[in-house]
């Protein structure tokens, strides 16, 4: 993975959470047979006393019944009126991870049961997101009678019409914002249509094709175990769609996470798994996001999407290396290409940044721009779009900061976008070259109007102090009841004072230091990616520093180790 530098340029702040009663937290703590600092972590996340069982106990049963979502009964009821005719089903996905793990869920699911199913996923830079209609016509010409779309569908109403005058159906699932107002009679699976009772509203792509396949398994009385093993590839997804980890996600990630270990998780991905060398490590959110997900995503990116289905679905051991190590090597492809035009990008930054970043240059690799718009929003905190121009016509990803809904910043410029789909936090878009210009400054102004300066002073929320001599093994596997960690779930991020650095040493996109605790009894391994950045020439062995760390307890074949990611650091004062 290609590390970025979390605001190398921009200063931070340090702020508490939240400030929470001590003696609330003993309380509670006494209440529910819990330590104190365990409560304070569970109160930092916005819960709810009566929320903390729930929480701390994510279980199978505690999952939303899929009938509640609008037009789940129509889209099983269509299917299982296709299987009782043999008909050929397409499962159409998206060229991201997401998809990529949607769609071999649902032929996973086709091949264990032996229905005729085929797949189809566009290439990103000749075909572009979503549905299109060449796709249609070679479907219908192969006798196809069915599509599922994965991660994609919402906002392709015209496509979908044209598949129907073809007499196909289209049965989407999807978790993207509904732009358009979304015919009746179409079958359309995705929580955020403005008249679904679906409880919760933040599944990911896989997420709401898992939904489909639980409806699927309670209407044909199929057991349940065969559907639980399914949820290493619904965790994989979800992780890398970067979506909250409350709620169902938090149960489905939960529960994916130990299946991601066990001998039922497809022989591709154990092929992976060991590629990158993870094989006798336990697989945590870390792992998925920072080594698994980057090479699923990379054939999206630079190639073929289908490569990672492939290896998802193939049961054949020697196909499973190649495709596993084909992955690897893309991905080592899409690092170098990413790092080139990230500093392309910075280069064409203007001494003044604007409220808002628009990047644009001439074939700019479409697969890695949202990769660039991510490092730049990062590295500068303001929402970024990155375009690849091709003739004239544009191409965006972007990216946004909190407070600054770029889906709503992007339907205020309608009439400058030839198309647009996303959320708050990130966007695709294309429109005409000639109102690249034009759509910066509206968006500028739409920034001005709704932004303020502090939103532009990037904040590090630090949880409590937690100095590294009261840092242990057990406390750290008490603590690991509060993982999976992401959004709505903010990895534990704590306060040390006096730091002494006992070595320092560069590694590769970072450094490697070894800190002492203030007392001197105590001594832990710590990385850092780029966060010294100029300063790391003003630290030597033997400065105290005050940091703030992420501890990660470590396993490996049987054995448990404490590592710190310093997230930041200022030198102690003294005075």
């Amino acid at each position: 993975m290609f590390y970025n530098s979390p605001m190398a340029s921009v200063p931070q702040r340090w702020i508490l959470r939240k400030e929470v009663d001590q003696n609330l937290c003993l309380s509670l703590a006494q209440k529910y047979k819990l330590f104190p600092l365990l409560v304070k972590l569970l109160l930092n996340r916005e819960l709810e006393e009566f929320e903390f069982e729930d929480y701390l106990n994510p279980s199978w049963d505690k999952l939303h019944n899929p009938f509640l979502m609008k037009g789940m009964s129509k889209a099983v009821e269509r299917i299982l009126c296709s299987l009782k005719r043999k008909e050929k089903i397409l499962v159409y996905g998206d060229y991201d991870a997401d998809g990529i793990t949607a769609t071999s869920l649902l032929l996973r699911f086709m091949q264990d049961f032996k229905f005729r199913s085929y797949y189809y996923i566009p290439h990103r830079q000749n075909e572009g997101y979503g549905l299109n209609k060449k796709a249609v016509k070679k479907a219908f010409h192969r006798g196809i009678k069915v599509i599922i779309t994965c991660d994609c569908g919402t906002s392709s109403l015209e496509e979908i019409e044209f598949a129907r005058s073809l007499d196909m159906e289209v049965i989407v699932t999807d978790h993207h914002r509904v732009e358009k107002a979304i015919p009746t009679d179409f079958i359309v699976i995705n929580p955020h249509q403005p008249d679904c009772n679906y409880p919760f509203k933040e599944l990911a792509g896989v997420g709401v094709a898992f939904k489909l396949l639980q409806a699927l398994f309670l209407k044909l009385d199929l057991p349940v175990q065969k559907l639980q093993s399914y949820l290493d590839l619904v965790a994989l997804g979800t992780l890398a769609d970067v979506v909250s980890l409350k709620g169902e996600n938090r149960i489905l990630v939960k529960l994916g996470l130990d299946q991601l270990s066990t001998s039922t998780t497809p022989l591709g991905i154990r092929a992976l798994i060991n590629a990158v060398g993870l094989a006798g490590r336990k697989i945590t959110e870390k792992e998925v996001t920072h080594i698994l997900v980057p090479r699923i995503n990379a054939c999206g990116r630079l190639s073929l999407a289908k490569t990672a289905v492939k290896l998802i679905l193939t049961q054949a051991p020697k196909e499973a290396l190649i495709l596993s190590r084909k992955l690897n090597s893309e991905n080592s492809s899409r690092q170098s290409l990413e790092k080139k035009m990230c500093q392309q990008a910075e280069d064409m930054l203007p001494e003044k940044l604007k409220p808002v970043l628009v990047l644009s240059k001439e074939n700019w690799h479409t697969g890695v721009i949202g990769l660039v718009a991510s490092y730049i929003r990062e590295k500068y905190y303001r929402p970024t779009l990155v375009f690849s121009i091709n003739g004239d016509q544009a191409r965006g990803s972007a990216r946004s900061i909190p407070g600054f809904s770029i889906f709503k910043a992007l339907e205020q410029c309608k009439h400058l976008i030839t198309s647009f789909g996303g959320h708050e936090m990130a966007a695709g878009l294309t429109c005409p070259r000639k109102n690249i210009p034009c759509l910066e400054e509206r968006l500028n102004t739409f920034a001005l109007e709704v932004l303020s300066p502090e939103d532009f002073i990037p904040s590090f929320f630090f949880d409590s102090k937690l100095e590294l001599e009261n840092l242990s093994l057990d406390l750290l596997e008490k603590l690991d009841v509060l993982s999976p960690f992401g959004p709505g779930n903010p990895p534990l991020l704590f306060l040390a004072s006096s730091a002494k650095i006992l070595s320092l040493m560069p590694i590769n996109r970072g450094m490697k230091i070894i800190l002492g605790s203030h007392e001197g009894k105590k001594e832990f391994e710590a990385v850092c990616f780029s966060v010294f950045g100029e300063n790391e020439r003003k630290i030597a062995p033997g400065d105290l520093i005050d940091i703030l760390y992420v501890p990660f307890l470590q396993k490996w074949r049987g054995k448990s180790s404490i590592q710190l990611e310093i997230k930041d650091w200022r030198k102690t004062c003294l005075i």
